[in-house]
């Protein structure tokens, strides 16, 4: 016994030197395994993600806007899954610093809960909230992509024909080549009376599909600004980011998703200095020559638009233009158009105006025969490809009057909003049963004895039938440009006519006036109502001389006698046969009453 605990003594003493000149002891600590944000497990609470903040911003304390009451952020994993996180400034303060963009994280015991929000900044249904338990590190190495593009190639965006065509969809990272930009403009006249502006131009992929991105606000000053540092600059290539997307008239149209969209032009990242050398090698000289590029993109103001870009017509000139274009006319809305409803049905993909048709089609039961079934035909043979669905949609027809004329003119839904201040679904779920009626809703009423300056187009069907019924692309009533265009009417009809310039005869109590009579003239370019005694027009100095007016009259009946033929006279007729001359010799002795022309019917 006591020979075993003196070897096993030895043992320990032997292991103690040994360790003496040996390397150092290390202990490594257990690292956490990672779950990959696809892999969370609702039912386990202990788990550590590891992630990049690719998108972050905050929102305000209620009580304090300049005070953070939270954190929004977009994280991604290193497969490239994002997921939407919260945390709120009062949890955050530890690790606050910690929290920007780019920046990589080690983070332990988050909590997940659902994401509720209508609008999805990513494709995840769930949102993970960093609580006070939640422990939060830098991490030093690198998680997924550097910018967490996830790029949808143009061609394989597809229309859901069960979606509602007014609603988008989110989100959506987009790169294309710029190949058309469509000049920007300042709205004035939003509902919130808040100026916004926007810019839109076309972006093509390398497959050469294009779409339309419209950017508003900040997002159009960005663009804006890279177009004035960069004038000359023809190969541009930009980048949405967490934008959201529809389909409209059968095109995909991208835009800012709020302020949660970024924006990248021609920034010096592989994914778009790749996109660029790729898309630039497969131009050739021809084809460039159809890109613009920015180069129309600068900003054009109401004024601009409304009078230098397109040219003025009258109301009365409309029909006397031979080619289709788009023109500036000033008119007052008088009323609508008693004939016509205010919507239509429209096909839900493009808007147009949709169409019963009888098709015939095989017997359910698959019996011998067909069955007549009535469906839906668009005017659009891509939307026929499918089933065609209808909804209804404003379009409010006006009539509208200048100086020269009256004319009916469209107004759209979009317009139609705009200028009540209502929505579409309110006017159409509250009124739609006058329609039956005849009747427009009384929303509508603000809109009469309005004066607004239109932009009308003239398109083939008004010239084909010489018909109106233009459709309104915009209108406004911005003061300096109404003013503006109210100086054309003035060589047409001027507001006020020319004073008369009456002269007093030195002699003669009664004032000769240069008025000329627009109906008949004399030999002398003077009309014989002119001589009338001049208190029609002014109040003699003197008194009046009974015999002078006496004469007078019968002046001017020997004068009308002249001017006007027989079959003029008042005991004449083109249709009757001609008086005695005892009858006309009658009506000469009837000194107090003047010859009144009688015009043929």
């Amino acid at each position: 016994m006591a020979s075993a605990l003196f070897s096993f003594c030895n043992l320990i003493s032997s292991s103690q030197k040994r360790n003496t000149y040996s390397e150092p002891f290390v202990m490594q600590m257990e690292q956490p395994a990672i779950t990959l944000l696809n892999n969370v497990d609702l039912n386990v609470d202990d788990y550590t993600i590891r992630v990049r903040v690719v998108r972050l911003w905050t929102r305000p304390a209620f009580n304090n806007p300049r005070k953070i009451y939270c954190y929004d952020m977009i994280f991604m994993d290193q497969e490239g899954t994002k997921m939407q996180a919260f945390v709120l400034q009062r949890n955050a303060t530890v690790y606050e610093h910690l929290l920007k963009e780019n920046q990589c994280l080690t983070i332990r015991n988050p909590s997940m809960g659902e994401n509720r929000q209508k609008v999805k900044y990513v494709h995840s249904t769930f949102k993970i909230n960093l609580n006070e338990n939640t422990v939060v590190e830098a991490y030093t190495g690198h998680v997924g992509s550097e910018w967490g593009f996830d790029f949808t190639p143009f061609d394989s965006i597809r229309e859901d024909p069960d979606e509602d065509f007014k609603s988008f969809k989110s989100p959506i990272d987009v790169i294309g080549f710029v190949v058309k930009s469509i000049p920007a403009e300042v709205k004035s006249d939003s509902n919130n009376g808040k100026e916004e502006n926007k810019v839109t131009f076309i972006l093509e992929d390398l497959q050469h599909h294009q779409i339309f991105v419209t950017l508003w606000d900040g997002y159009a000053d960005q663009i804006r600004a890279f177009e004035t540092n960069h004038p000359a600059e023809k190969n541009i290539v930009v980048v949405i980011q967490f934008g959201k997307y529809r389909f409209r008239g059968g095109h995909v149209n991208v835009s800012n998703l709020y302020t949660v969209t970024r924006v990248f032009i021609n920034s010096d990242i592989p994914e778009i200095v790749d996109f660029k050398k790729s898309f630039v090698a497969q131009i050739s000289a021809s084809t460039s020559s159809g890109y613009s590029g920015l180069t129309s993109s600068l900003i054009k103001s109401p004024v601009d638009e409304y009078l230098k870009d397109f040219a003025f017509s009258t109301i009365g000139a409309l029909s006397g233009i031979s080619e289709k274009k788009a023109v500036i006319i000033l008119g007052t809305i008088k009323s609508f158009a008693s004939e016509s409803t205010w919507f239509y049905n429209a096909c839900k993909s493009c808007t147009k105006k949709v169409f019963t048709t009888t098709i015939c089609k095989d017997k359910e039961d698959g019996s011998e025969g067909f069955d007549e079934v009535t469906v839906l035909e668009c005017q659009t043979d891509r939307c026929n490809q499918k089933t065609v669905i209808s909804v209804p949609r404003i379009k409010v027809p006006i009539r509208v009057q200048d100086c020269t004329r009256i004319v009916t003119l469209t107004l759209f839904e979009r317009e139609v909003v705009k200028l009540l201040g209502v929505s579409a679904n309110h006017l159409l779920e509250n009124n739609i049963e006058l329609a039956s009626e005849g009747k427009f809703p009384k929303e509508f009423d603000s809109l009469l004895n309005r004066k607004f300056a239109f932009k009308i187009a003239i398109g083939s069907y008004n010239l084909r039938n010489k018909a109106d019924g233009y459709s309104v692309s915009k209108l406004t009533e911005n003061p300096e440009i109404m003013a503006e265009l109210d100086h054309h009417f003035n060589a047409i009809q001027p507001v006020d006519e020319e004073q008369l310039n009456v002269v007093s005869a030195d002699s003669n109590p009664t004032v000769k006036v240069p008025v000329k009579d627009s109906v008949s003239r004399t030999g002398e370019e003077e009309t014989p109502i002119s001589k009338l005694n001049g208190s029609m027009f002014t109040t003699p100095s003197v008194p009046v001389n009974s015999s002078s007016v006496s004469m007078m009259e019968k002046e001017l009946k020997r004068n009308l006698d002249a001017v006007y033929e027989a079959d003029f006279c008042s005991s004449q007729s083109s249709t009757k046969p001609r008086q005695s001359d005892s009858g006309m010799e009658e009506d000469a002795n009837e000194t107090e009453k003047l010859l009144k022309p009688k015009i043929e019917k």
